[in-house]
C-alpha cells in the first residue's frame, strides 16, 4: 500500500444467507483526509465498517490498513492504530464510566488521560452512571472520549446521523479539532450529505454493496452542473454519455450534466426544443441523488 494511502479495499463481498450486502466494494483513504462513505440506509455502509475492523468476517477481498493485509481481522498492533467508533459497538453495560474507562485506558500505551479528562468536561458525561443506562446520544460520545483518548491514526465512525443536531454539531468539531491538529484520518459512514459538506475532502458513493464514485470531492464535482432548460415542453428527455439524471418540472426540464461546457449546455437545451437554459453548481447531497439514480438506471 502506498504510504499516502492509510486504508484500501478491494472486491469486498460479504452475504448473509441469500441476501448479499457488499457486491465487490472497492475504495481507498488517504492519509489525513476527512473521508465520507455515502449511501442510504441498507447500502451497506455498517457491513463494510464491520468487515474491515474485525466484527464481521468477509467473503471475499483483500483489505490493507495501516500498512497490514488484515485476514479475518487487524493485527493487535493495528488495532492499537485506529478506533471505531459506532451505534452497535458492545461496551461494558455494569461498569459505570469511569471504571470503564480506567479498565480500557490501561490497554493502550498512546492512552492520555489528560484528554480524555478534557472530553469528558466538554461532553459533560456523568461519571457515576453505568454504561449500560447512556441514552444512544451519550453512548457515542463516550465511544468518542475512549477513542480519542487513544491518539488514533485513523477513526472509523459509523452513522451519527441518529442524535440530535446539537449533539453532532459537537461530536464534529471535536474530532476535527483534535485529529486535524495531528494529522490524523477520518473515516466516517452517513447518509446525511448535507452535514458533510464543505467538512469532507473525499467520498466514496456506494449502492447495493458496491462503489459508484469515489474520489475527491473538488475534482469529482468541478465540471458537474445542474442545467435548467426551460419551456421544454413534451420534448424527448435528453439523453447520452455525462448525463446524469434528467427530471421534468411542469414544462421545464432540469438535466444534471459531468463534463459541463456552454457549448453542451445550449446544445442540449436547443435538441430539447427549450426556450432557454441557465447553470448551477451542485450541492453534495444533489450530486449524490444524481449519481445514486443514475447507479440504479444502470443496473
Amino acid at each position: 500500500m502506498a504510504n499516502d494511502v492509510v486504508l484500501s479495499v478491494r472486491d469486498l463481498q460479504k452475504s448473509y444467507g441469500r441476501v448479499t450486502a457488499l457486491r465487490g466494494l472497492s475504495f481507498d483513504v488517504p492519509r489525513g483526509s476527512f473521508y465520507a462513505l455515502f449511501g442510504r440506509n441498507g447500502a451497506g455502509k455498517t457491513t463494510a465498517f464491520d468487515c474491515i475492523t474485525g466484527l464481521l468476517g468477509r467473503d471475499r477481498g483483500v483489505i490493507r490498513m495501516l500498512g497490514e493485509e488484515v485476514g479475518f481481522e487487524p493485527s493487535p498492533e493495528t488495532k492499537a492504530r485506529f478506533a471505531y467508533v459506532g451505534g452497535h459497538i458492545l461496551l461494558y453495560d455494569w461498569m459505570t464510566l469511569r471504571d470503564h474507562l480506567d479498565f480500557i485506558g490501561g490497554f493502550y500505551p498512546t492512552w492520555d488521560d489528560e484528554r480524555c479528562a478534557r472530553l469528558l468536561g466538554y461532553f459533560k458525561l456523568p461519571m457515576e452512571q453505568t454504561v449500560g443506562s447512556l441514552s444512544p446520544g451519550m453512548h457515542l460520545q463516550f465511544q468518542l472520549v475512549m477513542a480519542l483518548s487513544r491518539h488514533p491514526e485513523l477513526l472509523i465512525m459509523d452513522e451519527p446521523g441518529n442524535l440530535d443536531a446539537v449533539v453532532r454539531r459537537r461530536l464534529m468539531s471535536t474530532m476535527l479539532e483534535i485529529l486535524e491538529a495531528e494529522d490524523a484520518t477520518i473515516l466516517m459512514a452517513s447518509h446525511l450529505i448535507d452535514e458533510l459538506e464543505g467538512l469532507c475532502d473525499h467520498i466514496c458513493i456506494i449502492d447495493e454493496g458496491r462503489t459508484l464514485l469515489q474520489g475527491r470531492v473538488d475534482e469529482l464535482t468541478e465540471h458537474v452542473r445542474e442545467v435548467h432548460l426551460r419551456g421544454a415542453g413534451e420534448a424527448a428527455v435528453p439523453t447520452g454519455d455525462g448525463i446524469l439524471s434528467v427530471e421534468r418540472i411542469g414544462p421545464d426540464l432540469r438535466v444534471v450534466l459531468t463534463e459541463f461546457t456552454d457549448e453542451r449546455a445550449a446544445a442540449i437545451a436547443a435538441d430539447a426544443g427549450a426556450d432557454s437554459w441557465e447553470a448551477a453548481r451542485l450541492g453534495l447531497e444533489d450530486f449524490f441523488i444524481a449519481v445514486t439514480e443514475r447507479g440504479e438506471a444502470e443496473r
